[in-house]
Formats: structure tokens, C-alpha cells, sequence
């Protein structure tokens, strides 16, 4: 009979460390998801910002070209990325706020939502 509690408290020692771990590997999982992520947004992000970076330079020397003034061709685009960033921080929450929260919760209970499915 003691042998028996024994060996009881034993396996719910094991079952409670087996269940630790893998709560640690979970965790790891969604992190290493996560992290994943952020890189792939950081590295596309920072290619974007290059290529619209000289797209922005060709579209004021064109339009400089066009109305004869390079520093109005300037101007201009300078004036639609300000526009661009009224619009941007005017409808943030639309834009960035709610798909981040979304996102960010779609990930985060992917693993429990592929449970109750088994």
C-alpha cells in the first residue's frame, strides 16, 4: 500500500515535470515564431524603405525634368510622403493597431485552437 503511494507521487512528479517541459517548448515555439516574424518584417521593411527610397529620387528628377525645377520636383514629393504620413498616423488603428493585435493573437493561440480540433 505505501509502495503503491510511493510510486504514486512519483509519477505525478513526472507527469508534472514532462508537463513543465513541455509548456517550455511551447513557449519556445512561439517565440521562435514571433521572432521569426519581426526579422522577416525588419529585413523586408528596411528593402522597402531602399527601393522606395530611389523610386522616390527617379520621381523628383522626373517630374524636376517636367516642370523644369528640380528642387519643385523635390517639393512634390516631399509633400506626398507628408500627406502619406497625415493619412498613416490619422487611421493607425485601423491600419496597424488591430491586424498587429490580431496577428499577434492568431499566433499566440494557433496551438490551442489545433486542439480542439483533435
Amino acid at each position: 500500500m505505501i509502495e503503491d503511494f510511493s510510486n504514486l507521487k512519483d509519477d505525478i512528479r513526472d507527469y508534472i515535470n514532462i508537463r513543465l517541459e513541455q509548456i517550455k517548448l511551447e513557449i519556445a515555439e512561439v517565440f521562435s515564431r514571433v521572432l521569426s516574424r519581426i526579422l522577416l518584417v525588419l529585413v523586408s521593411t528596411f528593402l522597402l524603405l531602399i527601393i522606395f527610397l530611389f523610386l522616390s529620387f527617379a520621381a523628383a528628377y522626373f517630374l524636376g525634368t517636367l516642370l523644369q525645377s528640380t528642387e519643385l520636383g523635390f517639393l512634390i514629393v516631399a509633400g506626398f510622403y507628408t500627406l502619406l504620413l497625415i493619412l498613416v498616423l490619422y487611421f493607425r488603428r485601423i491600419i496597424f493597431d488591430r491586424p498587429a493585435i490580431q496577428y499577434v493573437l492568431s499566433i499566440l493561440f494557433q496551438k490551442h485552437s489545433d486542439d480542439e480540433t483533435e
